[in-house]
Parts: structure tokens; C-alpha cells; sequence
């Protein structure tokens, strides 16, 4: 399975594990619930998955990676105690509670949260000496005579020994104990995934050109080759931070996240190529609608760098739609905001209190690792923004005018952001008429996070969709 259907089955997986009846009792056994093991190549997202479900679900998690701990950092240490059996006095053996679970019932001390996952990464890297100890955890849920507490779901990741070295192949005996879910790397997956985060145009054009090169291991004589999601993203991220900064791009970068020669030299060579195009094009003039058509020269090119300057257009219109899901969730918060303290008989100070909280639940978040960059990104700037309008004031005044503006502004967003899309689409058409390059613009354009909504009312999307091969494009779509 991908990695999306992987993430899916874990969320059954927990609801159900977590499932309890009328009386509070699970309805299927911590005895029962088999833990999850994921294995797969690296950097598909397997620990990113748990990231993400532990925010979406509102549940704990606690990580560890297993490489890391000895038997006795998992199991914990021995303790001696005097025990009377029959009358007489003997010194017993007991250990210490395990960190991995301390750690879990700190957790759930911190947040009040009772339910969560534990995930234990790099699982069949563990020494030979902890192994005896992790098929406990995994049959009975629990280390030595500390049990891991009800409600929560262990889940474990790995790479095959194919990809690591330092890897084990698990026994019947383990595998007879857990839920094993095969990830398979799948670049139509991971491309909604990079469109949403808004990784680099030339990433992304490159491998609608070349999947092949989205996932690739090659063993040799002289050791392995090797490119992974990791690695596109990771290049994506600094290639983004050079260009904004203005640093110069050498060809030697590329080969330092794409491990694999001959695949860092051809996209070194289509980077070039992408670059010279992106030079060509407008935005700008583009979205505004003073541009409607390319040069005849761009129409000319071969078909890698037109589909480069398709996935420049898509990347800009996704900042413009990112752009437009920043303002509006802003506003959207500063409402709910000023709505919980209006009805309140000190309405500013139970504003300010309120926002302490806030910023506090935030911090708490971000230590537990459960606070994604993005929520973190808009938190920031909400409370930024409420600091701006209570700090010194003496009232809600200034609260109530920037809610007026923001819903105002938040509608003249909307309808400039429908008038760039008619421009994007109306620029496509002008500059490669019914061609491929049309086609592949309007099937991505409508998986850009929030477009949907604004195609739906667009009289030219669906013209250009009835135009277009409609019975391909409905497959598509």
C-alpha cells in the first residue's frame, strides 16, 4: 500500500483500538489489539503519518527511536527489595518503571489527554539483548511488570534489511504479534502531498517527467546509490531558501540530496533548462491578466520545459491559494476570538486571558511534538496580531475594527483570487490552446488545497473541461 492508504488504515486502526462500550470498557482487549508495523523504504513519511494523525485525532504521542536504548533504558533498572514469604525475610529483584513508559503516563499528566500512540521508529534495528523485552511490549503491552496504560495504541516503523544494513528480519513469533503494512513509495501520492506543502516548480516538473527518478536504490561495487522523497523535499526546502536569498545554485548541490550520479545530473541539466523558461514568464502580469499569451519562442520549446512553465504557473497559483487560506483562517480566528469574550463582564481582560491560555496550550503542543509547523505558523501570527490590538488599549475596540477589516478583506481576497485563477486558465489556453499542457494544468489545479471551491462556480474551468477530452478528463478529475 502507499503511504495515503497506510495513514487511513492507521486512523481505523486507532478509533477502533480506542473504541470503548456503554459500561467504559475497550471493546477490543489491550490483549487483542495487535500492534501496527509499518516497513517500507526511507523518507516515504512513515514517521510523518503519526505526526500528523496524533494533531488530526487530538491524541498523544509519544516517539522513540529504538536504535538509541539498551535494555535497561527500555526495561528499566533493578531494584532490590526485602519481601516475607512464609515468615521469612528475602531480597527480591524488581526493576524500575521503563522510560518509554514513564514517559507515556507523563504525558498524559501534561496534556490530560488519556488516550494516544506510542511509536517506537528503527523497531528491527534493536539489540539482540533488548529483543526479548520488545516481544513483551508487543504481546502483552507492557515492560516487566509496568503495563502500558489502556487507550493507547503502539504503532512501530522500519526499513527492510534491503535498505539497512544494520536491519533484522523479525521471526514468525514477532510477526505472529503484529499488523504488518507494506509502504510502497508512489510518486502520484507524494505529488498532492508536495503541491500542498509548495515544494519547488522544477521538483515537481522534473518527476511528472521522470517518476521513475521519485524513488530509486541501486546496489554496486562500490557501495549503493540511492534517491529518496526525503531527498526531493529536502533539496526542494533549500533550493526555495537560495533563491529567495539570492545565493548562487552550483550543480554540486544536487548530488548532495539526489545520492545517485547519473539522477543528479539530468536534473542538474533540466534545473538549467527550467530556469531559462521561468526567465520567459510573467507572473505577475500573468495572474493580473496583463499577459494572456507566452512568447512564440516558450510555445516552440519542447515539451520538459513547457511542462516546467506549467508547473511555475501551478506553484504561483498555489502560493496565491496558500496566501488566501492564511488571511482567511486569520480572520476566521480573530471572530471565534472576539465572540468567547464579548458576553464577558471585563470583556478585555478575559481577552487577554484568554490568549495567555492560548499561547500556553501552544507552547504545551509544540514540546509534545503533536504541533505542526504550519498551525504553528498561524498561531504565531494570531497572537502577534491580538498583542498588537489589546496591548495598551482600553478596550475591544480595536478588536472589533480589525474583525470588520479582516471580513472585508477576506472578501476582496476571495474575488481577486477568482479573477487570477480566470487568468491563469485564460493564459494556458492562449499561449498551448487544447494541448497537454492544458490538460495537465486544470487535473492539477483542481487538487491544489482549497481551489475546489472556487472552480465549482467557474463558468471558464468547466468550458475548458467540456473542451478538453471531457471522458479523459472526467477519469482524471
Amino acid at each position: 500500500m502507499d503511504i495515503k492508504q497506510a495513514k487511513e488504515e492507521i486512523r481505523r486502526t486507532v478509533l477502533a483500538y480506542t473504541e470503548r462500550d456503554a459500561l467504559g470498557a475497550l471493546r477490543i482487549p489491550m490483549v487483542r489489539q495487535r500492534p501496527l508495523l509499518l516497513m517500507g523504504p526511507p523518507g516515504v513519511g512513515k514517521t510523518a503519518i503519526f505526526y500528523q494523525l496524533a494533531q488530526e485525532l487530538g491524541v498523544n504521542l509519544v516517539s522513540y527511536t529504538m536504535t538509541h536504548h539498551t535494555r535497561q533504558s527500555a526495561l528499566g533498572l533493578p531494584v532490590l527489595r526485602e519481601k516475607t514469604f512464609g515468615g521469612k525475610t528475602y531480597t527480591a529483584t524488581e526493576y524500575t518503571m521503563s522510560e518509554i513508559l514513564a514517559s507515556v503516563y507523563e504525558r498524559i499528566e501534561k496534556t490530560g489527554v488519556p488516550t494516544g500512540i506510542l511509536f517506537l521508529d528503527e523497531i528491527n534495528c534493536v539489540s539482540e539483548t533488548l529483543m526479548p523485552a520488545m516481544l513483551q511490549l508487543l504481546q502483552s503491552k507492557q515492560f516487566g511488570t509496568h503495563r502500558l496504560p489502556e487507550g493507547w495504541v503502539i504503532a512501530a516503523a522500519g526499513n527492510p534489511p534491503a535498505y539497512n544494513e544494520s536491519a533484522r528480519t523479525f521471526d514468525t513469533v514477532t510477526m505472529d504479534r503484529v499488523r504488518l503494512l507494506q509502504i510502497e513509495a508512489d510518486f502520484a501520492v507524494w505529488r498532492d502531498y508536495a503541491h500542498e506543502k509548495g515544494l519547488h516548480p522544477a521538483v515537481l516538473s522534473y518527476l511528472e517527467l521522470n517518476p521513475e527518478h521519485f524513488f530509486c536504490v541501486e546496489r554496486h561495487a562500490h557501495g549503493r546509490s540511492f534517491v529518496t522523497a526525503r531527498g526531493w523535499e529536502d533539496l526542494s526546502q533549500l533550493l526555495t531558501s537560495y533563491e529567495r536569498l539570492g545565493f548562487e545554485i552550483q550543480d554540486t548541490l544536487f548530488g548532495e540530496f539526489l545520492q545517485h550520479e547519473e539522477i543528479a545530473a539530468a536534473f542538474s541539466s533540466f534545473f538549467h533548462l527550467f530556469t531559462a523558461c521561468r526567465e520567459r514568464i510573467n507572473l505577475a502580469k500573468i495572474l493580473s491578466g496583463q499577459e494572456t499569451a507566452a512568447a512564440p519562442e516558450l510555445r516552440a520549446m519542447g515539451f520538459d520545459a513547457r511542462l516546467a512553465a506549467t508547473e511555475f504557473l501551478l506553484h504561483a497559483v498555489s502560493r496565491e491559494l496558500a496566501g488566501y487560506r492564511r488571511e482567511q483562517a486569520l480572520t476566521g480566528s480573530l471572530v471565534s476570538f472576539l465572540s468567547s469574550v464579548q458576553s464577558a463582564s471585563d470583556p478585555l481582560s478575559a481577552a487577554k486571558e484568554n490568549l495567555s491560555r492560548r499561547e500556553a496550550a501552544m507552547a504545551l503542543r509544540k514540546e509534545l511534538g503533536v504541533l505542526a509547523p504550519e498551525e504553528e505558523l498561524r498561531e504565531r501570527e494570531f497572537a502577534a496580531r491580538v498583542h498588537a490590538l489589546l496591548d495598551g488599549a482600553e478596550g475591544l475596540a480595536p478588536l472589533q475594527a480589525a474583525v470588520e477589516d479582516g471580513i472585508a478583506r477576506t472578501d476582496a481576497a476571495e474575488r481577486s483570487l477568482a479573477e487570477k485563477l480566470q487568468n491563469a486558465m485564460d493564459f494556458m489556453y492562449a499561449t498551448f490552446d487544447t494541448g497537454q499542457e492544458l490538460l495537465i494544468f486544470l487535473t492539477r489545479l483542481k487538487n491544489l488545497p482549497s481551489a475546489d471551491a472556487f472552480l465549482k462556480k467557474n463558468e471558464r474551468y468547466h468550458t475548458l473541461c467540456a473542451e478538453i477530452l471531457p471522458d479523459e478528463l472526467e477519469k482524471t478529475l
